[in-house]
């Protein structure tokens, strides 16, 4: 509101505007409602009531038939689970109520006995040809799996909820299972027979989730996710406790529940979201995940926080967040902070695909994602006043980037590492520019294309460059080059290209550095006002939220506003009304010590 009073030359005090400043102020205006456009503050959009609002296809980073595809896939996954029902004889579903509470019966009677345990799994083998006959195993445990969530939805109470009686015991024998799986062979052959039980049995489950759900859909029935979630959580704790049966293949039983996972993610079974993030976040199953040797596991973990990223995307690129989702955002927060604090070192290596999936407006948790340090980085306090980046030895180590940097560039790659070698073409630019569009939108930049290039040239320029020379001969290489072209592109396309530069100001690394001198690079040598405005302006809207912030993207403000060769208060967006000087001051005094706002030009 400040800004458009300002823009339309009326003081919003009643003081006197400076004309030079409402060209400023109508630039930053257009620059928020362009990249708000695609997810911004909400009261911005209400007030174009004539644009019509995207769905939640064009609201998500995938394609629409990518979206189409995890959405339709719960009923082709029913279609298929009725297919197989239609085969079951007429009798089937009431042989396997009887062998449960059978099971049951003997469960409480000889609790602890494993040798009688192992008996009735014999009957079931010898009997009914579960373990040893592929179709029969198939039949015992959907019909099975049905039966136990049926009577646990049955036994709603008003005052004491669901009885979990049925759902603990048959998580026993399903654990049984596999942990008593043996067809005979090697210990390798064994371990493969119970990883194959596993599969199985999770098999079974999430179909019969997936079936279950997509039948309550089509009738427009309620449907209680709690059983579901009981039956998963009992085997994730009794497969991944301390088994000396199990635990050569470890690792190996928490990729096949992660696996089972990613099929039930939110897109998919969105009424089961709350559950799933309550699983993928268990401690018996992201610790195990995490720590499985040499980073087995690490993979799968980023394939399900991306699946979670995926679900929200397009619910916060909106800001349409009913109480649920504001809810399922608080545990994502969660989630991403005991990362954070317990796996840096993992976040940090994906941080890239991370952010390819978070809306532009979801500041805070970028952030957070961004502060990831690994664990043996030291931290360095940039207010300091001795502090300097270009002395620190870890600006000389390469972070670890575990996301595929070069995928998305397969189709122009040969054309940019020409031009990054000096066979420039004439019509390379406008090639890129054409690559980096969005497919379905010829104007639009494609935000995780761009993170990609950006990050790729910056490694191609670190090769080129020692640490020691990047502030001196960084305008002399054909990387800076190739970045200060882009500065030509309109606000949105260059808001894209400058928080994709920001995305690399993490923890002390060469990357950091390499991309905090191009920033303040740019800003030092454009004689466009605006490109020095949008750059303090993808600084400041990512300092200007509650903690963590990036230790690079601190070190890149503070020298920017500190060190008078940038001349920063000089400049006519710090000062085009009272209300945004104050917020500069109050970043400035926030990430400086006492007195140094005062003497670099920025105090009252």
């Amino acid at each position: 509101n400040i800004i458009q009073l300002i823009a339309d030359e009326r003081a919003p005090t009643g003081q006197q505007i400076n004309p030079a400043f409402r060209k400023a102020a109508s630039r930053l205006l257009e620059e928020l409602r362009n990249s708000l456009s695609s997810g911004g503050d909400a009261r911005v959009r209400q007030a174009s009531p004539a644009r019509a609002r995207p769905s939640y296809e064009e609201s998500s980073s995938m394609s629409p038939t990518s979206v189409k595809q995890l959405t339709d896939a719960s009923l082709v996954i029913a279609k298929s689970s009725l297919s197989l029902a239609s085969n079951d004889p007429p009798n089937a579903k009431q042989n396997v109520t009887d062998i449960l509470v059978n099971w049951l019966r003997v469960q409480n009677e000889a609790a602890g006995n494993d040798k009688i345990l192992a008996q009735f799994l014999q009957l079931l083998q010898q009997k009914f040809g579960v373990g040893s006959s592929d179709d029969e195993t198939e039949r015992f445990l959907r019909l099975t799996t049905e039966v136990v969530v049926e009577s646990c939805v049955k036994s709603a109470d008003a005052t004491k909820g669901l009885r979990y009686d049925a759902i603990d015991g048959y998580s026993k024998l399903l654990s049984y299972l596999v942990i008593h799986m043996n067809g005979g062979g090697t210990a390798e052959q064994v371990t493969q027979q119970r990883l194959g039980m596993l599969n199985k049995v999770l098999g079974c489950i999430t179909r019969s989730l997936v079936t279950s759900h997509e039948k309550a859909q089509q009738t427009n029935s309620q449907w209680d996710q709690r059983p579901w979630f009981r039956l998963l959580l009992d085997l994730v704790c009794e497969l991944n406790t301390p088994n000396q049966l199990l635990d050569s293949m470890k690792s190996s039983i928490v990729n096949v529940f992660g696996s089972a996972f990613h099929v039930i993610q939110p897109l998919v079974v969105p009424g089961f979201s709350f559950a799933w993030l309550e699983l993928i976040s268990h401690r018996m199953f992201l610790s195990n995940l995490l720590l499985a040797k040499d980073q087995k596991g690490w993979g799968l973990m980023h394939q399900l926080l991306i699946d979670l990223f995926l679900f929200m995307e397009p619910h916060l690129r909106k800001l349409e967040l009913t109480d649920a989702l504001k809810k399922y955002y608080d545990g994502t927060l969660r989630v991403i902070l005991m990362l954070v604090h317990d796996f840096p070192t993992f976040l940090a290596a994906y941080h890239l695909s991370f952010c390819n999936v978070i809306p532009e407006n979801c500041v805070q948790l970028r952030n957070i994602i961004l502060s990831a340090t690994p664990k043996g980085v030291p931290f360095h306090d940039p207010i300091n006043r001795n502090f300097k980046i270009d002395q620190l030895p870890e600006i000389a180590q390469s972070p670890l980037i575990l996301s595929n940097v070069v995928g998305p560039l397969m189709s122009f790659k040969n054309e940019l590492d020409n031009y990054l070698r000096g066979q420039q073409s004439p019509d390379f630019f406008n090639i890129l520019l054409g690559q980096l569009r969005k497919e379905d939108n010829s104007k639009e930049l494609d935000a995780p294309k761009v993170n990609s290039v950006v990050l790729y040239v910056g490694m191609q320029g670190l090769a080129r460059l020692q640490n020691d020379q990047i502030s001196t001969n960084l305008s002399r290489t054909p990387e800076m080059e190739l970045f200060q072209k882009l500065m030509e592109l309109d606000d949105h396309g260059r808001y894209i290209i400058l928080n994709a530069f920001a995305n690399q100001l993490r923890y002390p690394s060469s990357h950091t550095h390499y991309f905090s001198c191009v920033m303040l690079f740019l800003f030092n040598e454009t004689k466009d006002e605006g490109v020095k405005e949008q750059i303090t302006r993808v600084l400041l809207e990512r300092l200007i939220t509650q903690r963590p912030h990036p230790w690079g993207l601190l070190i890149t403000f503070i020298e920017l506003i500190k060190n008078t060769k940038y001349q920063f208060w000089n400049h006519s967006f710090t000062r085009c009304a009272t209300e945004i000087e104050k917020v500069f001051e109050n970043v400035a005094r926030s990430c400086m010590l006492p007195g140094a706002v005062a003497a670099t030009g920025g105090g009252d």
